[in-house]
């Protein structure tokens, strides 16, 4: 394994073990606020039943006393009072009509003034008069709430004289933020936590495993091995198992593209080098004074048609480069399909009277269409130079309209092509002929035939075999 490798897997791990911690974290914090306020919202439940039995005492007692003022037993039921108000934690105060507030059971008694010293309660630490509605209270309405780490609920009384005493009653909130389950939650966090390295650590071995090899084979294809290959079986995954088909199907791309790369240069190099030895040949005699004076108008016309050759094939290559980088540039126009087809199959005629081939046009009407007809003519033209390679006595070319294209036909009867190549016949260089054909044109014409047809919205076809060969082009009109 690669140091690029084991820092990809390292990054992976912790970016899986942080999502994994941050989802716990997220989770107990969602837990701790939901636990906080089931906790509130049950003291607060509990507390509003508790107190209306509290405030009915509390009442009940007041009364008793205020009825017996002077009785010996007064004292003993304050003191029955007070020890209700502490055993229920319940604080005690009472609603002035100015609006202020008297703590203790003083307004419950009917004792108008200072507090009454008797009660040892007061409001909760966090619960502050002025957190009470004492208008409400004052309405008669029951006020409950949590304050800190305490809940409440405020029943006021019936009022004594002018005083309406209210019975507070309070009760603890779970301060804890798990509350109980606290413990069980960081337990269970824990172990979850440790089950998420282990999958984190499985996960991202599977992951970075395929992609340390894929980032092997990648630098072998860059350092120029074409067979580097990613081995796909093994890999669960679907995606990186897609990615790595993909991969090797790229790397069969480029091997065979570097392959018809090196068929296209020897090629090209062979098509070269022959005129060129002509060339050479015939003008060193001419300059040595080797060619006798009535050799010399034949060594001048291979000279000629060598260079010819090599002009019409340094063309193709221009325009191959230039189809490539897609800076063909196309003028359509409206013209008769017709006409460009005869006009360019007539400049073949002597090269076709040459070999004994009958060339033709078969008849039609006129076919009007919208399209470049120096294009159309150069696909016509390579289509017919490669039937005159193979013809045996006839080729016959054919145009016509099929819904909004035009089609060209193009048929010899020579040798035909076999079925497992004629995927291939468009390729560049690729000859599928199982006979030798004859020195007409380049050899790349028909490579120049697909992309431009392609570059004219159109598509270029092998025909079926009827004794021959038939290469269709269609393209739009």
């Amino acid at each position: 394994m690669t140091r690029a490798t084991r820092r990809l897997r390292t990054r992976l791990l912790v970016a899986l073990m942080a999502v994994a911690f941050g989802v716990l974290v997220v989770a107990a914090a969602g837990a701790a606020v939901l636990v906080r306020q089931t906790a509130a919202d049950s003291a607060i439940a509990d507390l509003r039943t508790r107190a209306p039995e509290v405030a009915d005492r509390v009442d009940a007692i007041g009364a008793e006393i205020r009825s017996r003022p002077n009785s010996i037993v007064t004292a003993r039921l304050q003191r029955s009072l007070v020890g209700l108000l502490g055993a229920t934690g319940t604080s005690l105060l009472g609603i002035n009509p100015d609006g202020s507030v008297t703590r203790g059971i003083g307004p419950l008694l009917g004792r108008a003034g200072a507090p009454d010293a008797t009660t040892l309660l007061d409001l909760p630490a966090d619960l502050r008069v002025r957190d009470l509605d004492l208008v409400g209270l004052l309405a008669g309405a029951t006020e409950s709430g949590v304050r800190g780490d305490r809940a409440y609920v405020a029943v006021p009384l019936e009022p004594v004289g002018e005083v309406t005493p209210v019975v507070v009653v309070s009760g603890a909130v779970e301060r804890r933020p798990l509350g109980r389950a606290g413990t069980y939650l960081v337990v269970t966090g824990g172990f979850a936590l440790v089950v998420a390295g282990l999958v984190s650590v499985s996960l991202a071995r599977r992951l970075t495993r395929p992609i340390g090899a894929l980032r092997t084979a990648a630098n072998a294809i860059a350092a120029g091995d074409l067979s580097a290959r990613v081995d796909p079986a093994g890999i669960a995954d679907d995606e990186l198992a897609d990615l790595t088909r993909s991969f090797n199907a790229m790397a069969d791309g480029l091997e065979t593209a570097r392959g018809l790369e090196r068929s296209f240069l020897l090629s090209v190099s062979h098509d070269l080098r022959t005129p060129l030895t002509s060339i050479r040949g015939y003008a060193e005699a001419i300059g040595d004074g080797t060619v006798p004076p009535d050799a010399l108008t034949r060594a001048a016309d291979v000279i000629g048609s060598e260079a010819g050759r090599l002009e019409r094939l340094v063309a193709d290559l221009l325009d191959l480069a230039r189809l490539d980088a897609r800076g063909f540039t196309l003028t359509p126009r409206p013209v008769d399909a017709r006409d460009v087809v005869v006009r360019t199959v007539a400049g073949f005629d002597p090269t076709a009277h040459a070999f004994g081939v009958e060339l033709a046009v078969t008849d039609g009407p006129r076919v009007p269409a919208d399209l470049d007809p120096e294009r159309l003519a150069q696909i016509v033209a390579n289509l017919v130079e490669n039937a005159l390679r193979y013809a045996r006595a006839r080729v016959t070319v054919s145009v016509a309209r099929r819904d909004a294209v035009v089609e060209v036909r193009v048929a010899d009867d020579g040798p035909g092509i076999a079925p497992d190549e004629r995927d291939r016949v468009f390729e560049r260089l690729h000859t599928s002929r199982p006979v030798a054909g004859r020195p007409v044109g380049t050899g790349i014409g028909l490579a120049i035939v697909r992309e431009l047809a392609r570059t004219m919205g159109g598509t270029a076809e092998v025909g079926p075999d009827d004794g021959g060969a038939v290469l269709i082009v269609r393209v739009g009109g």
